[in-house]
């Protein structure tokens, strides 16, 4: 759609007289053109007819002040006759819908009054879609109303939409939008809603320094229900949830878990990563199409909505003497399993007793708390008569510990059917090296 040239007077509207019928055009007669692309809606371009079409049935326009000598063809149903004349210079009320010049286009929007106007005749209008609020001159502001089967009807002889789904008083949440994107959501209550799809809404929040937030009018696709999800369940890294911080729901995603129900939550928008409590933490839902959706299809066994069950079930899988194997995130460490013995489950830990790692004596088995998504159960032994084959996925017994790895040569020549393992890529980072398993035999270095 090529914008006309901004144009602060535009030429007056035709009588309403010589109005013609709905969806039918002359040429030379004064209309204004109804975009359908993305980013124009609620604009009225003004435009006059130059010649019409049949099939498919549409019509090719000037727009004024557009310089253009070619026209462009438009469909018929987003054509309209243009408005009758209006009282220019008149302050509309309060929460009057308005048609706003700019652009070149009318753009709709909702005149904001009780103190928000300026000085000197101007009026403040705000554009619920993206919530900006530019001042007209009176001059540039003009009642909005809506063609309909041939006849010019206003916002309040129109009445609120029957399908609005929100009331006075309802409790819901309000996007945070950074450019086009929902970056985080604030509580408010409704407290108006205002002809088709906006709605002026009180936060129930204030801001960081402690100032109330202001009455905001807003579009109603950035508005939705207050979610009823339950946040006491045991979240897991990289799932997609909501942080409550600043007084409101941010959107991110878990990158670390920590003792006593503590994550690391990382901001979506700004990549910033705090320590949040479980009770800040919701799993992310959206609202779409008039019910929830949940974004992070969760693990089956790592959802837990009970804790006392989650307790439960953690202690009696690693009861007191139980053999566990634990794993680490440090670099260097990825994809090894070191065997213990657990003495106790403590604050979403287990005490672990290493078999093979000593304390700083070099004598004392080695003790250490760890997180219970560290720890497993020893997996059961399976005997090997057969060797191993290329490519295959094993752990290697090696420096204390089980290594993950990949078999990438078989001796099969050799006395001990030796196989040369690799250490996998994606597992190590500080250790790159390959291990020769025998058996058998223990294990060597190659």
């Amino acid at each position: 759609m090529r914008s006309p040239r901004l144009r602060r007077n535009p030429p007056p509207a035709t009588a309403a007289a010589a109005a013609p019928a709905p969806d039918q055009f002359r040429p030379g007669d004064l209309v204004e053109v109804l975009p359908d692309e993305p980013g124009y809606h609620g604009a009225h371009f003004p435009a006059s007819v130059t010649a019409s079409h049949a099939n498919p049935r549409g019509y090719t326009v000037a727009y004024d002040g557009s310089g253009c000598p070619l026209g462009e063809v438009v469909a018929a149903s987003q054509l309209r006759p243009r408005p009758p004349d209006a009282p220019r210079g008149v302050p509309p009320a309060e929460h009057a819908v308005v048609d706003a010049f700019k652009g070149g286009a009318w753009w709709v929007g909702v005149a904001l009054g009780g103190g928000r106007a300026a000085a000197g005749g101007r009026v403040a209008v705000c554009f619920p879609e993206t919530r900006e609020v530019v001042k007209f001159d009176a001059a540039d502001v003009r009642p909005h109303l809506e063609w309909v089967a041939g006849e010019w009807l206003s916002p309040e002889n129109m009445g609120i939409s029957k399908t609005m789904p929100y009331k006075k008083g309802t409790q819901v949440e309000v996007a945070k939008l950074e450019g086009n994107s929902v970056v985080a959501w604030f509580s408010a209550a409704v407290e108006k809603a205002i002809w088709k799809s906006s709605l002026l809404v009180d936060y129930n929040c204030s801001k960081n320094d402690g100032s109330v937030l202001p009455k905001e009018i807003v579009d109603l696709k950035h508005i939705r229900p207050r979610p009823q999800h339950a946040s006491a369940i045991i979240f897991c890294i990289n799932d997609e949830v909501e942080g409550f911080q600043g007084n409101g729901w941010w959107l991110g995603v878990i990158t670390d878990v920590h003792p006593e129900f503590r994550y690391t939550f990382k901001a979506a928008h700004s990549g910033k990563e705090i320590q949040l409590d479980q009770k800040a933490l919701r799993l992310r839902y959206d609202w779409t199409h008039d019910q929830w959706q949940q974004v992070t299809q969760m693990i089956p066994g790592l959802f837990y909505m009970l804790l006392p069950t989650f307790h439960n079930n953690v202690t009696k899988k690693f009861a007191k003497g139980s053999k566990v194997e634990v794993t680490s995130n440090d670099d260097g460490f990825h994809g090894a399993w070191f065997q213990g013995t657990a003495l106790k489950y403590v604050n979403n830990k287990i005490l672990v007793e290493y078999d093979a790692l000593k304390a700083d004596d070099e004598i004392t088995p080695l003790t250490e708390a760890i997180e219970v998504q560290h720890v497993r159960p020893c997996p059961p032994d399976i005997p090997v008569t057969s060797g191993f084959n290329l490519l295959d996925e094993v752990d290697a017994c090696w420096n204390d510990g089980w290594w993950v790895g990949v078999i990438s040569k078989v001796n099969s020549g050799d006395r001990n059917f030796g196989a040369l393992l690799t250490v996998g890529p994606a597992n190590f980072h500080a250790l790159n090296r390959a291990v020769l398993l025998c058996y058998p035999g223990p294990p060597y270095l190659e």
